[in-house]
């Protein structure tokens, strides 16, 4: 029964965000011609699904509506669909919704949805341009008038000597000005240092480097100075849940998977995280990181 609201708000709505488990939107894609190809591809929609929610009571509304219900027994009813939809998501096998496409959650608890391609009403189209000669636009190229694609040819060549005549050159003006500008500053140079004369500068003594330190009695005891440790604990979190019940299951279910190092433990706002704990330096925390994120190929943040 959930799958069914599920495909009609959406399809109602443009938009169906459903509680503790996702978001389905409707994308719109417009019509796109290939120059190239000279394909005009028709309009189509396409459905996009995220893990992201916000129970802003539409599903709600919808459920009572459909039941006839006040919103307060709506609510239970609707608790009701959703704890039994995500357990048949724990069971591994994909839910089906008509005519949108299916749920399942891949070996690390992340929701994957395939989407059911939508049907078009219409096919893509060749388009050729058509030019009329009477409003054919007309390029020249150097020599060359093309019209569409016949290329009439100009013999009468303009020499460049006769383009050239009456046309400003900037370098006109420029080179005498660089000319100028390079004698007068070598004229003021000459006045600066006329009174000077080059002068042998001696180097001043440098006096005899002091005589090295003597060299420490190796018979003396140097007190050992203990190593000093800068590491940190921390968590690396890749998977929350709202609900204790949920957050055992799942850790269970890792355990079986032969995953020791996943631990479980209450987080902050009252939420349960399944991490990995790590005791390294603080340099360290990305390499952790990264190594969480690639083994379970899920989101991680790290919490202290």
């Amino acid at each position: 029964m959930l799958q069914q609201y599920i495909t009609e708000v959406l399809f109602k709505q443009q938009a169906c965000s459903v509680p503790q488990v996702g978001t389905f939107t409707i994308q719109h894609i417009p019509a796109h011609y290939s120059v190239v190809d000279q394909v005009l591809t028709p309009p189509r929609r396409q459905i996009n699904f995220e893990t992201r929610w916000e129970d802003d009571g539409s599903f709600l509304h919808w459920i009572s509506q459909r039941e006839n219900l006040v919103e307060a027994v709506a609510r239970i009813k609707m608790d009701k669909y959703l704890q039994d939809f995500r357990e048949t998501l724990q069971t591994g096998q994909p839910v089906d919704l008509p005519g949108i496409g299916n749920l399942r959650l891949d070996p690390f608890g992340q929701v994957l949805f395939t989407p059911q391609e939508q049907p078009d009403a219409w096919r893509p189209i060749s388009v050729q341009p058509v030019l009329r000669p009477e409003v054919a636009p007309k390029v020249l190229q150097g020599n060359t008038e093309v019209v569409n694609q016949e290329v009439v040819e100009h013999m009468t060549v303009v020499p460049d000597s006769y383009e050239s005549q009456g046309r400003f050159r900037w370098w006109w003006v420029a080179l005498p000005l660089i000319v100028i500008a390079a004698g007068l500053s070598w004229f003021l140079l000459k006045e600066h240092f006329a009174g000077y004369s080059l002068v042998e500068e001696k180097p001043e003594p440098v006096a005899p480097a002091p005589p090295p330190p003597p060299a420490p009695d190796t018979t003396t005891a140097v007190a050992a100075v203990p190593p000093v440790s800068d590491s940190i604990l921390y968590y690396v979190v890749f998977q929350e849940f709202k609900a204790r019940k949920d957050a055992e299951k799942m850790y269970n279910t890792h355990q079986k998977w032969d995953h020791p190092e996943v631990v479980l433990y209450a987080g902050k706002d009252s939420v349960y995280n399944l991490a990995v704990a790590f005791r390294t330096l603080p340099a360290d925390t990305t390499m952790a990181k990264d190594s969480v994120r690639n083994k379970y190929k899920a989101k991680v943040w790290i919490e202290y």
